[in-house]
């Protein structure tokens, strides 16, 4: 049997007019731990629904704000560095896992994306009432069918948006002491979602029921 396909989202810079695709190896150093194969979902490929076909399940990563439109708001001039291009890549492939059933995990951004594009919106910006120092928080977590959390967990802040409706489909499993939504699940399909940054510490406690979880999507 050959070993499940992630396909993992990219990023992009430009460079002296060069745009850099690219994929932190953080995200991916959790997925071949367990044994997946992945491939770069990368933007304005023609050929995306067929990538999409092809892959087993699904990590949409962190990266910069979503164009407030797609939840029926303007930029405030809060949403920094938006592209419309980075927006329809994550849009696709929430549709797609969506469609198809297939598992989802989204982190920091890829949180805020399921969310938006299964029907639910964001502040544009949470500013001071977000404690972002220190960088790590205490989160309290609730009984879920998929995560087996304990009660309360430490995880990091790099974020500045932040989800303000919950998408119908989808259920908060942790929040923060100031109402910041830290965790999502779907109510029936293989869909999850954080606020924080597992990669960032793959192998604390709660990272590695994060990963593990969503490699058990695939029994």
């Amino acid at each position: 049997m050959r070993p499940k396909l992630i396909g993992v989202t990219a990023r992009f810079i430009t460079e002296n007019n060069v745009l850099k695709e690219f994929v932190n190896h953080r995200y991916l150093t959790p997925l071949h731990k367990r044994g997946f194969n992945t491939i770069m979902l990368t933007i304005n490929n023609p050929n995306l629904e067929t990538i999409l076909e092809m892959c087993d399940g699904f990590l949409i990563t962190g990266g910069a704000d979503i164009n407030p439109k797609y939840f029926n708001e303007e930029n405030a001039g809060l949403s920094k560095n938006v592209s419309d291009e980075l927006d329809e890549l994550d849009r696709q492939v929430v549709l797609h896992a969506k469609k198809y059933k297939k598992p989802l995990l989204g982190i920091c951004r890829g949180h805020q994306a399921i969310n938006v594009f299964l029907g639910g919106s964001l502040y544009q910006d949470i500013g001071p009432t977000h404690d972002q120092e220190p960088r790590y928080h205490k989160v309290k977590t609730t009984k879920n069918r998929l995560l087996d959390f304990p009660e309360e967990i430490l995880v990091n802040s790099y974020h500045h948006q932040a989800i303000k409706d919950v998408a119908p489909d989808m259920d908060i499993i942790a929040i923060h002491d100031d109402n910041t939504i830290e965790a999502i699940i779907h109510k029936t399909l293989p869909i999850f979602s954080v606020q924080w940054h597992p990669e960032i510490n793959p192998d604390s406690r709660e990272s590695e029921i994060i990963f593990d979880t969503f490699a058990n999507l695939f029994n």
